[in-house]
């Protein structure tokens, strides 16, 4: 079946050196495993969202998803820190 990403307790992450004005499009495939279901868009601006659960402003050892001062790489697009 195709894949689609939803965040369910969204938190808004505004990504300060990026134009206000720039919107780009992503395309990943609709599924990982079979090419044949093709691609899908996705839109990404300044302004993205993260599911609450992928921050935290004091983490613990290893803790691997976003945090002030740490570099994490967004699915299907960059580096954010």
């Amino acid at each position: 079946a195709p894949r689609a990403m939803a965040v369910l307790r969204p938190l808004k992450v505004v990504i300060t050196n990026y134009p206000e004005d720039k919107t780009e499009e992503f395309e990943p495939s609709r599924h990982p495993k079979n090419p044949e279901m093709g691609t899908r868009k996705v839109p990404f601006t300044r302004e993205i969202y993260i599911d609450h659960d992928d921050f935290r402003i004091d983490p613990p050892a290893k803790y691997f998803r976003l945090a002030p001062g740490k570099e994490v790489r967004l699915r299907f697009a960059y580096v954010i820190r």
